[in-house]
C-alpha cells in the first residue's frame, strides 16, 4: 500500500510540473523512494524521462576464424613434384621465349604435370611429346621432364613458325601433327578430340586469341 502511495504522489508530482519545464528526472533513494527534480540526479539510478529509447546494440561477435585464415586453410596445397614441374615449365619458357602461361596450359592438359605420363597413342611425359618428334629435336628421353620440355618447347616454336603465329593452328597441329592441319587447308581440322584440346588450352591459357606467343 504504501509502494502505491508513493508512485501515484510521484504521478501527482509529475502532472504538477509544467509542460515548459526544460527537462525532468526521476530516480530512486537510498530508501527505495522516487524522487523527481529538475536536475540529473547522482548516481547510477538517475534516468532521463525525455531521452528518446535506444535499444541495446547486439554484440558483436568475432568469427572464429577470420575470413583470410579460412580461405588460407582450405586452399589446395601443391605437391613437392608438382611444384618442380612447374618451375622446370617457366625456366624452359625463358629458354625459348614462350609465354609461360601458355606452356603451362598445354602441359596441364596434356599431363596434369605427371612426368611419367604415356598415351594409348604413345606420347611420353610431361608435353606428351611422341618418341619421332622427340628424335627430330634430339630429344631421345622424354621421362626425363626437362628434355620433355625442351622438345615440346621446340616443336612449339616450329609450329608458331610455319602457321604464321595463329594459336589456333599451332594448338591443332601440336596435337593432331602439322600434317593434318595442311591437308585440311591450312585449317583447325575436324576431330573432335583437337577442337576440344583446343579449347580446353585456350581455356586455361586465359586469352581467346593472340596474333602471337613468341
Amino acid at each position: 500500500m504504501t509502494a502505491l502511495r508513493l508512485l501515484l504522489g510521484g504521478a501527482l508530482l509529475l502532472a504538477l510540473i509544467p509542460a515548459a519545464s526544460a527537462r525532468v528526472h526521476a530516480s530512486l533513494d537510498a530508501h527505495g523512494r522516487l524522487q523527481v527534480t529538475a536536475s540529473v540526479p547522482v548516481g547510477a539510478a538517475g534516468v532521463d524521462l525525455h531521452r528518446p529509447h535506444r535499444p541495446a546494440r547486439a554484440p558483436h561477435v568475432r568469427p572464429a576464424v577470420p575470413p583470410a585464415t579460412a580461405t588460407a586453410a582450405t586452399s589446395v596445397q601443391v605437391s613437392p613434384q608438382r611444384a618442380r614441374m612447374q618451375a622446370l615449365v617457366d625456366q624452359v619458357a625463358a629458354e625459348f621465349a614462350i609465354d609461360a602461361a601458355l606452356l603451362h596450359a598445354i602441359v596441364q592438359v596434356e599431363s596434369n604435370y605427371n612426368p611419367q605420363a604415356t598415351s594409348r597413342a604413345g606420347a611420353l611425359g610431361l608435353m606428351q611429346v611422341i618418341p619421332a618428334t622427340g628424335r627430330r629435336f634430339g630429344v631421345h628421353d622424354l621421362f626425363d621432364p626437362l628434355q620433355n620440355l625442351r622438345a615440346g618447347a621446340a616443336y612449339l616454336v616450329w609450329l608458331d613458325q610455319h602457321f604464321e603465329g595463329e594459336l589456333p593452328l599451332v594448338l591443332a597441329g601440336y596435337n593432331a601433327g602439322e600434317g593434318a592441319v595442311r591437308r585440311h587447308g591450312r585449317r583447325v581440322p575436324p576431330y573432335a578430340e583437337t577442337r576440344q584440346y583446343i579449347q580446353r588450352v585456350i581455356e586455361r591459357y586465359g586469352h581467346t586469341q593472340r596474333d602471337t606467343f613468341l
